[in-house]
Parts: structure tokens; sequence; C-alpha cells
């Protein structure tokens, strides 16, 4: 009897953890999404490309050649005056040209930050947007795992989120390139 008894639980046992491990595989769904290219097509965005060259232009460069002469205008003003000024202005002057000198020649990184700041203000409403029909389309079509498109090298076309995504936002999606 004892035997009957533990055959029937182990075999009771079995039988729950196939249906667990069954039902763990029907519930996994897997998606993919590029939020780069959701926002590359949702209107206005094309806008962010022109407004960052415009910054990059009018603030950026010209913040340099600003920099750049007042450099110049203060090195020649601190060696024509050197031999009249007090050491402790001196001193304090030419600390405050070394640090002059130092955002100039690191001008590229200080640009740079600038610029990604900015995009980043122009980038964030579009990608807040996004992220949230994102959100509700995964939510409502009941995805378990969502990729970044970029790590697939093949994946079915059903399991991109970005059609369904655009749909949300009332978003046309462009067709396909053609390949020859």
């Amino acid at each position: 009897m004892k035997q009957v008894l533990m055959g029937v639980a182990f075999v009771m046992a079995i039988m729950a953890t196939s249906q667990q491990t069954a039902s763990a595989q029907q519930a996994i769904k897997i998606g993919y999404f590029d939020l780069e290219a959701m926002i590359s097509i949702m209107p206005g965005a094309e806008k962010i490309d022109s407004i960052l060259q415009a910054f990059s232009r009018d603030s950026i460069n010209a913040e340099y050649q600003f920099r750049v002469e007042e450099f110049n205008r203060n090195d020649s003003t601190l060696r024509a005056d050197s031999a009249k000024m007090p050491a402790k202005v001196y001193q304090e002057r030419k600390q405050k040209l070394f640090q002059e000198f130092y955002l100039l020649q690191n001008w590229q990184e200080y640009s740079q930050q600038m610029y990604q700041e900015k995009q980043q203000q122009l980038v964030a409403p579009y990608a807040q947007k996004a992220i949230e029909a994102f959100k509700a389309v995964v939510k409502e079509a009941k995805y378990t795992h969502v990729f970044r498109s970029d790590v697939f090298y093949e994946a079915p076309e059903a399991d991109n989120l970005l059609p369904m995504v655009a749909k949300k936002l009332g978003v046309k999606v462009p067709p396909p390139p053609k390949q020859n």
C-alpha cells in the first residue's frame, strides 16, 4: 500500500511539473523593438538634425570663436601689463588664462558634451511618447521579453513591435526598401 501511494505521489508530481513546464513554455512571448527607428519616423523628428546643425553652427562654433578671441585679448593684456601689476594680480590673471587655455585645448570634448545634451533635450519628448506607446503594446500583446532589434541576426517580422507601436502613435511606417 505504501508503495502504491508513493507511486501515485510520484506520478502526480511529474504531471504537475510537466504542466508547469508546458504552461511556462507557452507563456513566453519574445519580440524586438528599435527605439531610434521609431523616433526617426515620428512626425517632427526630421527637424532635429537641422536644429542640431544650426545649434552647432550658431552656438558651439560662435562660442569657440568668442573664447579664442577672449583668450588672445587676455594673453596680450597680461603680457603688456605684467611689469606694472602686483605679483598676486599677475598670478590670478595667469591662472585664469591657463583655465581658458585648458578649455580651448579640450574644446572637442566640451563641444561634444554640449551637442549631446542638446540632442537629448530635443529627442526626449519623442522618446517619451514612443516608450509610453511601446509599454502599452507590450502589455496589451503580453510580451514577456523584448530585445533591441540589433541583437538578432534573423527574426520573424511578426515579432517586430515597431509597426504596432507606430499604429498606437498614429504614425505611418514607411515600406522597407526594395532589395535587388
